[in-house]
C-alpha cells in the first residue's frame, strides 16, 4: 500500500497506492537506536534530517520510516515504541490512493520547529 516517489519541493516522500482508513497503522518501522554518546556525531550530515528523538538519544526509522515528509496539516500520526525499537505510522484521516504521506515532526520534536517553519 506505500510507494517512495518524488514529492514536489521536497526531494522524496512516501506515497499511499490504496486506501487507508481513519485509524488504520499504515506502516511500521523498526529502528536503530544511536547511543546518547554517538549522539553529536550526526549533527550537520545528512542524517540530522531524518532521526527522530528517542528518550536521551536519536533513532533512525528504516523502512519508509524516516521518508514521509512533514506537514503542518498531516495525514499520518506516528508513535514511538520506545521499549521494542518501533515506530508505528497511523492514519489520522482517510487517506486516498496517490495521496502524499505527511506527519508533523514538531509535535514530538519541539526544539525542531525552527528548522521545520519554512515548509507546508
Amino acid at each position: 500500500g506505500l510507494r517512495i516517489g518524488a514529492s514536489q519541493g521536497r526531494g522524496r516522500g512516501g506515497f499511499a497506492t490504496r486506501v487507508f482508513p481513519w485509524g488504520e497503522l499504515v506502516a511500521v518501522s523498526p529502528d536503530l537506536v544511536l547511543p546518547a554518546k554517538q549522539q553529536g556525531s550526526v549533527d550537520g550530515t545528512v542524517l540530522d534530517s531524518y532521526v527522530f528523538g528517542w528518550g536521551d538519544s536519536l533513532a533512525i526509522a528504516f523502512g519508509y520510516g524516516s521518508l514521509y515528509n512533514h506537514s503542518w496539516a498531516p495525514n499520518l500520526e506516528y508513535q514511538k515504541r520506545i521499549a521494542d525499537a518501533l515506530i508505528e505510522f497511523v492514519a489520522i484521516r482517510d487517506i486516498a490512493p496517490g495521496e502524499e504521506l505527511f506527519t508533523n515532526y514538531t509535535a514530538s520534536n519541539p526544539h525542531r520547529s525552527d528548522l521545520w517553519a519554512h515548509l507546508s
